[in-house]
This record gives C-alpha cells, sequence and structure tokens, in this order.
C-alpha cells in the first residue's frame, strides 16, 4: 500500500508567559516562514450566535417571541436579525422564514455541552460533597435523554481533566466518587471581616481574657491607637493579600477552561461548583486610624480592588470569546449571619457591613449569559440551571466587518417588554478559526474538549542532544481518506494547518506553535491509504512534557487532536 510522507514547514510560535525567565526551559524555535496563500477564495459570512434567556418579574420563561420582538445593538449599533430559533429543552422550532443552513441546524448546534468545574479551592468538603450528590442525581436523570453531554474538572492550585465529555455514567460515578475521596484546600472561605472587632480579639489575646472585653470599651480605649490599629491593618493586608493570591489561581483555571471551549459547537456552559469565588472588592473605610496609615491602605486595598476588576473583566471576556456561559452553584448554601448586611440593589454588601461581597459570582454569570444560583437546595438549583439553560431563544446576525479579532459590546432587548429580564452574553470576538484553535490547544483541557473528526496518532523519533537540549523528532500518522481535494487535470491537493502545543508536567503551557503542509498527489494516483506528516523537531530540556498536535483541513475545517506523553 502506498504511504505518503510530508514534511511541514514552522508559521509561528508563541511563547506562554509561563515560560518567560525559565532558562533552563528556553526552547530555541526554528526561522518563521510566511503563511501561504489560500487554496481557494472563501466567501464567509460570518454569523455572531447571542442566545438569550427571557424571564418575567416571576422567573418564570417567556415562551411566544418571535423575531420581531427583538432587537440587538453590536457598539450601540442596530443589527437586523437574520437567524432566528425558538429553544426548549434543548430543541429549536425551525424559523419559517430561514432558509438554507439555517434552515436546518446541525445536531450539535443546540446541544448543552456542560463541563462540571468543581472548586477544591474555595469549598468546605461536606458543601462540595452534598453539592456532587445532588449533581450526580441530576446527571442521572438526564444522561440518556440526549439533550447533555457532560465532562468534569477540579480546581486546587491548578486545573485538572479528571472526565472528558463521555456517555458513560459508571465513569461518571466512578470518577465523582474518587473526587469526593480527595480533600479541599477551603484556603479563603471569606474576606478577613474589616473593623474594630479585630482590635478586641488582639487586645483580649493579649490580655490573656479569653472571653474578652465589652467590644465598645475595647472600641473606646483602643480607637486612637495607632500600634493597634496597625496592627489590624496589617492583619487585613494579608488577608487582602491572600485573597489576590488565591483569585488569580481561581481566575486562571476558569480561564483555562473558557479557553478549551473556544472552537466547540452547541450551548457551551461552565456549570462552576463552588462556596466563595473571592473576586469581590473590599474597603478599607470603615475602621477608625490614623490618617497616614488610613491612606496607606487605602492605596493598597485600592491597587488590589483594581486587580480583582480586571480579573473580572478577562473572565467575562474570554468566556464571551468562547461562547460559554457560566452558570453558578454555591456549594456553602446561603450564610444568614453574613448575608444579613447584603444590599440587594447592588448584589453586594452594605457599606460597613461584614456580609461576604459575592457580587462578583452574580455578574459574572449573568454578563457571560448564565446565572448565580445560591441558596440551600442545591437540587432546586439544579432544576433552575437545566430551565435556564434549556429555554431561549437564539438570535444571529451578519456583521459588517471582517474576522479582525477586536471585542464588540451587545446589547439585546425585547421591544414592548422593558421589563423582562434578559440574560445573554454581554460581548463577542471575531476571532478566525485559527485563533479559536490555539485558545482551545494552549489550555491543558483544550484536547479532551476537541471534537476530533480527522483520526491521527503521534509518534517520537530518537532525540539529538545539543548540549542540554534534546531535538526530538515528530510525526503524525493519518488517513488520506479523511481529507478533502482540490482536483483538476494535473492531479489532486489539499492543505493541512498543523498546530503544536507543549505542556509541562505542572499543566502550564510552555509554547503553541502554528505550521502547514501542502499535499499533491497526481493524477494518476489515488487519495486514499496512510499518509505521515512530519513536523518540525522539538527542542526541550530534561524534564515531563504532554505534546499536543492539532491538525486541520483548510478546505472542510474537520480538525483531528492527539496527544502523547514525553519523558527526556
Amino acid at each position: 500500500m502506498r504511504k505518503i510522507v510530508v514534511a511541514v514547514a514552522l508559521l509561528f510560535a508563541v511563547s506562554s508567559q509561563s515560560q518567560q525567565g525559565r532558562k533552563s526551559e528556553a526552547i530555541p524555535q526554528p526561522n518563521a516562514v510566511a503563511p501561504p496563500p489560500p487554496l481557494v477564495e472563501k466567501i464567509d459570512v460570518s454569523v455572531v450566535n447571542v442566545d438569550v434567556t427571557v424571564t418575567d418579574r416571576r422567573g418564570q420563561p417567556v415562551s411566544g417571541l418571535t423575531r420581531d420582538d427583538f432587537e440587538i445593538f453590536e457598539d450601540d449599533k442596530l443589527q437586523a436579525i437574520s437567524n432566528f430559533y425558538a429553544v426548549d429543552s434543548g430543541q429549536p422550532k425551525i424559523d419559517t422564514r430561514a432558509s438554507g443552513a439555517d434552515a436546518n441546524p446541525s445536531a450539535d448546534r443546540f446541544r448543552r455541552k456542560v463541563l462540571v468545574l468543581i472548586d477544591n479551592q474555595n469549598t468546605t468538603p461536606h458543601g462540595r460533597n452534598v453539592a456532587l450528590d445532588r449533581l450526580v442525581e441530576f446527571i442521572d436523570g438526564h444522561f440518556d435523554d440526549g439533550r447533555y453531554d457532560w465532562s468534569i474538572a477540579t480546581i486546587d492550585k491548578r486545573i485538572h481533566m479528571v472526565l472528558p465529555m463521555t456517555s458513560s455514567k459508571k465513569v461518571l460515578h466512578n470518577v465523582v466518587a474518587e473526587v469526593r475521596r480527595t480533600g479541599t484546600l477551603n484556603a479563603i472561605r471569606a474576606p478577613m471581616q474589616h473593623g474594630e472587632f479585630d482590635i478586641a480579639s488582639i487586645s483580649a489575646a493579649s490580655a490573656g481574657n479569653k472571653g474578652g472585653r465589652d467590644l465598645n470599651e475595647v472600641v473606646e480605649t483602643n480607637r486612637n491607637l495607632t500600634t493597634e490599629n496597625t496592627i489590624d491593618i496589617f492583619s487585613d493586608e494579608l488577608s487582602l493579600k491572600e485573597q489576590s493570591i488565591f483569585a488569580k489561581s481561581s481566575t486562571e483555571s476558569i480561564l483555562e477552561a473558557e479557553r478549551a471551549f473556544g472552537n466547540l459547537e452547541g450551548r457551551k456552559i461552565i456549570l462552576l461548583v463552588t462556596g466563595y469565588l473571592p473576586l469581590g472588592t473590599q474597603s478599607p473605610l470603615n475602621r477608625g486610624s490614623s490618617r497616614g496609615v488610613l491612606d496607606a491602605d487605602t492605596q493598597y486595598t485600592t491597587r488590589l480592588n483594581n486587580e480583582l476588576a480586571e480579573m473580572r473583566d478577562l473572565l467575562v471576556r474570554e468566556a464571551n470569546v468562547s461562547n460559554t456561559s457560566l452558570y453558578i452553584i454555591s456549594s456553602e448554601g446561603l450564610d444568614m449571619n453574613m448575608s444579613d448586611g447584603i444590599n440587594p440593589m447592588a448584589a453586594g454588601p452594605a457599606p460597613g457591613s461584614n456580609a461576604i461581597d459575592t457580587s462578583s459570582m452574580l455578574w459574572l454569570a449573568k454578563e457571560t449569559g448564565g446565572a448565580y444560583l445560591p441558596g440551600n437546595r442545591i437540587d432546586q438549583s439544579l432544576v433552575d440551571f437545566d430551565r435556564r439553560s434549556g429555554a431561549f431563544y437564539s438570535l444571529g446576525y451578519s456583521p459588517l466587518h471582517s474576522d479582525d479579532g477586536h471585542y464588540y459590546k451587545l446589547k439585546v432587548n425585547v421591544k414592548k417588554h422593558r421589563d423582562y429580564r434578559l440574560d445573554y452574553r454581554y460581548g463577542y470576538s471575531s476571532a478566525p478559526t485559527d485563533m479559536q484553535i490555539i485558545r482551545a490547544i494552549s489550555s491543558p483541557l483544550g484536547a479532551a474538549m476537541q471534537q476530533s473528526t480527522v483520526p491521527i496518532s503521534l509518534t517520537f523519533g530518537e532525540p539529538v542532544y545539543r548540549g542540554i537540549v534534546a531535538l526530538i523528532p515528530l510525526k503524525a500518522a493519518m488517513s488520506m481518506d479523511s481529507l478533502q481535494y482540490i482536483s483538476d487535470g494535473n492531479g489532486s491537493r489539499t492543505r493541512l494547518h498543523v498546530y503544536v502545543s507543549i505542556f509541562d508536567s505542572e499543566g502550564r503551557n510552555l509554547t503553541v506553535a502554528k505550521s502547514f503542509a501542502d499535499i499533491a498527489v497526481k493524477a494518476n494516483e489515488s487519495t486514499t491509504g496512510p499518509m505521515t506528516v512530519t513536523i518540525p523537531p522539538l527542542a526541550l530540556s530534561k524534564g515531563t512534557y504532554k505534546i499536543v498536535v492539532a491538525v486541520r483541513d483548510e478546505l472542510t475545517d474537520h480538525i483531528g487532536v492527539a496527544t502523547k506523553r514525553l519523558e527526556l
């Protein structure tokens, strides 16, 4: 049987931030070459899809709306709605005005693809396990109805895929049982409470009074004592710094999950099970402190709050670029003592209260088209999740600009019912396929989340050492039958876009590179049989790596993904 061998040329390589500054792992890259012109000129009509959940004042879904009831704006400019579907229980009702492919959407277009993200960093073991029990009961009731695909990942200091998209209940139960046996970091339940209570606690401990003194007495006695105010501010700064550290860790993990969804089709959902996401704002203004100490504390707190705001904004944008909604379920339930000071108008704590600021979870969910579902009945929260994610209106329009990668803001209205509540993503990025694939495979979850329609396998050759760096030959084996070709009197030709992503032993992405392979078959030869694609050698130092290779057929955009472990 004839076998074709194709060599690819490197287009570019992008090193991730985790690689910068690590001299022992520096990877020399081959010289980049210019990308080739497209095989054929395509006239792509991009359609921006916006899924909108509409509820009335009582929180009940609103049915019976048509495309004429909606208006959609991109950067405040009214857009003409070209595609419209009313979806119920994940099944679309065909729009009689739709034509062509829009009249018959693919089976995957509205199928719910759910990544259950279990936050082991900000939950208690008991709260998490209760939530998992209710979740398993819910999934059991919705596993075989054809409306969902399920996968599971966990967060501790990093994100870990523990169950790729599966159709096996047995595997699901085994994975959840394994997760239940693990502990949680539970590193931060809530920000440290501000105010004079901390001074009272310190004073009581210093005096050996385990019961403490009267709070009013302590406050009055110590209000102007700089030393104790400084202790109070120092302890709060430690708490804020700790919150910032864990917020960055949580943010990075959720971002990885969002990016992994980038190239998938369907109703993409991250179901985040957490106790408290440490992204709420802090205020230093409800303490009695000397002016100089308070000014310094205000500057420090303001800087950290700005960092938290940037993290929240990045989470929203990356989710919207991937068209992925965040549904957030509280595993700890409502804490009445801490929620007494909630300001219902702002969804955050009232000034001067010790309530936990959960507003970040509310707005993260809302601005990505999802929902924040707090409460002591997790089973009811899951029922609400099922209802909200399965009944919605899908609006589509064709923007006038190209796929330029810019981020555009979205706004949707129901014309005659401004009192309705609308949940949808607040923005999108017109990212081309290349960018979405690169975003996806730069995530440690990306390979497991991709729908691979082109079967490929990887093989490594014997490494060739140049000092401390080894050059590792890499080949991808596939079938020519899985590709589409352009044929004429000279034969057949096609092109593969090849992407390589390298992860270290801790799951950090070190680099992503893109290359291409032109395939030409003579007129008297067949376009069937095995094919080997030779990829530029990997240059790596000693260690353990995960290598991800994705290939994309330029003519059909079908992709294949394979992973392989490498030890040097």
